[in-house]
């Protein structure tokens, strides 16, 4: 079980850095600690309501987070 946590972190965390590092300029990088453990925590949450569902792609999702002050949920 402790695996599976870590494995879950570790997949958010990595998210997080494809978000910074590969989806294009960053003009004003996401530097809010609260903002990416709340993204770090909750990835799947965000990516049913924003990607599976809303009508973000997933580069523009990640993107978001890094490089656009963090998610917000889309209505």
């Amino acid at each position: 079980m402790r695996y599976v946590i870590i494995l879950y972190l570790a997949f958010g965390i990595a998210l997080l850095f494809v978000g910074f590092f590969a989806t294009g300029a960053c003009p004003l990088k996401n530097m809010n600690p609260i903002s990416d453990a709340i993204f770090v925590v909750t990835w799947p949450v965000y990516l049913f309501i924003d990607v599976i569902r809303g009508p973000l792609s997933m580069g523009s999702w990640l993107h978001l987070q890094s490089c656009q002050g963090g998610l917000r949920v889309l209505r």
